[in-house]
């Protein structure tokens, strides 16, 4: 062509990254730039993406920089661009700052900061940003939904979520394979498995992403058996297994204790599906040995990685604690230590096990050498969602409005378990204190403020679901399973690790977890 415009050199250069080639795009950005051109609109909506997929913050920085000497940051196609590039780059503030001073927003541009704030676990915010859209009289699309279901599946925020599914059905797009595979996956996530099932089972044309979601949901509750028969049954349906599906499907045998069939799936995958295994499959493997208190099978299997993580060798650390092996936890604590010394979680684990074992000068020191180096350790909450509102609890906290009756209810819940039986385990607590202020700890444990302040609040035979950010103790397992007797209710606990269905006095985890 003799007679370049910037027509013709825009076609070229969307067309090379469209088709994955961005060097060649960016070579050609360059060169229409020697020949004396400058990008337009149609340019930088092409070469943005890119940054976004290189994850280069600080290109992404100079073309903003051009983009508003030359008075382009007005276009809405630009603008959206650059929240997206901010996004994917991480920074998620100057995403929102790009949003915040677009004066004419579309359903992308909202889209685009929505899924930036969800994708970089900013879910309070995706949510207020959604919200906001609605207020706004934003029509959200399919993406809108698919974008903020993720938000509602981790802050387990169920009476939106089910709003949302109202939405969906209303405007049209339950018949979505993927908005339908993001609704698996919140109610597996919210506690609500059947339901999740019931969606799953309505689905047409299912795809790798809703066997994936079914599969992980059965597997995060437990239901081991019935997650192996899809797997099976996706596979017959002519899915091949990708590296998230076996991931999903170890969980399941991880969850269950079931070793010989996740050494099986996991040696299988790279001979049967060209999979070779990746962090997220040694992580599911060591932690099926370790639950299963094979605890040098999982030393054995880490030790075989290139580069074992800090939060892989956690995994065995809080095995050794479970399983009170204080001699294996030194050795992997020292492991973690050696790639991440500042794992804040492993050095509460450490003085746990020490704690544990009675040792408490060992324990003191650590937790003198976290101070020493300013880490602080996280504290452990519950968190349960009542009339639209979510209610945190922090043990013996105070600072609940209904802090006396919620004492008050804990207290007659309390005499009502020693009648049927329940002796406190103070083993559980970690703290150099006599047997009597050991039982007041355990009585005000995060999980049992949330479940009294559930059963008080909610109508008789409402299910009570409460979320704790660390697995739940011994004690607290215990207990809650003769609570689920006493008031007659399920009540439905997630930890970090998995869900436990309490009914009847009994757990759905059969002790395992």
């Amino acid at each position: 062509m003799t007679t370049r415009d910037i027509i013709s050199w825009n076609t070229v250069i969307a067309g090379n990254a469209q088709n994955g080639l961005h060097e060649d795009a960016l070579a050609m950005v360059r060169e229409m730039g020697g020949a004396g051109l400058k990008p337009d609109i149609f340019t930088l909506s092409a070469i943005l993406p890119i940054f976004a997929q290189y994850v280069d913050v600080d290109k992404g920085r100079e073309i903003h920089g051009y983009v508003i000497r030359y008075g382009f940051d007005k276009d809405l196609y630009v603008a959206s661009s650059l929240i997206n590039m901010y996004s994917r780059c991480a920074r998620v503030e100057d995403s929102i700052r790009v949003f915040k001073i677009t004066r004419q927003r579309d359903t992308i541009s909202w889209n685009s900061v929505i899924a930036g704030c969800v994708q970089n676990g900013m879910f309070d915010e995706g949510l207020r940003l959604f919200r906001q859209m609605l207020k706004d009289n934003v029509i959200p699309g399919s993406v809108s939904f698919s974008s903020i279901m993720p938000a509602c599946a981790h802050l387990t925020t169920l009476n939106l979520g089910k709003q949302l599914h109202g939405y969906i059905m209303r405007c049209g797009f339950d018949d979505n394979v993927f908005i339908s595979s993001s609704l698996v996956d919140m109610y597996a996530k919210c506690g609500h498995i059947r339901t999740a099932g019931w969606i799953f089972g309505g689905i047409k044309g299912r795809d790798m992403v809703s066997w994936t979601a079914m599969i992980m949901g059965c597997a995060l509750h437990g239901y081991a058996e019935d997650a192996i028969s899809l797997f099976e049954q996706m596979k017959l349906e002519g899915i091949r297994p990708n590296h998230v599906a076996i991931t999903a499907i170890l969980t399941a045998c991880s969850h269950a204790g079931m070793i010989d069939e996740g050494r099986r799936y996991f040696d299988r995958m790279t001979e049967e599906y060209g999979i070779r295994p990746g962090l997220e499959h040694y992580a599911a493997m060591a932690d099926l040995y370790s639950r299963k208190g094979k605890l040098n099978d999982a030393y054995q299997l880490i030790s075989t990685m290139t580069t074992p993580t800090g939060t892989i060798w956690s995994l065995l650390l809080s095995a050794c604690r479970v399983h009170k092996n204080v001699d294996l936890a030194e050795k992997v604590a020292s492991k973690i230590f050696e790639v991440d010394p500042e794992n804040i979680g492993a050095r509460v684990l450490l003085s746990n096990i020490y704690a544990n074992d009675g040792r408490w000068k060992e324990a003191a020191k650590v937790r003198m050498t976290m101070r020493n180096m300013g880490i602080r350790k996280n504290p452990a909450c519950s968190w349960i969602e009542v009339k639209n509102k979510i209610h945190t609890f922090i043990a013996d906290d105070k600072s609940h409005p209904l802090h006396d009756e919620i004492n008050i209810a804990l207290c007659e819940l309390q005499e009502k378990m020693e009648l049927a039986g329940y002796v406190a385990d103070t083993s559980e607590v970690l703290h150099d204190v006599d047997d009597e202020q050991k039982k007041y700890l355990l009585y005000g444990h995060s999980e049992r403020r949330a479940i009294a302040f559930g059963i008080m609040s909610t109508p008789a035979g409402t299910t009570i679901r409460v979320i704790k950010n660390i697995r739940i103790c011994v004690d607290c397992h215990t207990a809650i399973k003769l609570i689920s007797k006493i008031v007659g209710r399920e009540i439905v606990v997630r930890d970090n690790s998995r869900f436990h269905h309490f009914r009847d006095g009994e757990c759905s985890c059969g002790e395992y977890w």
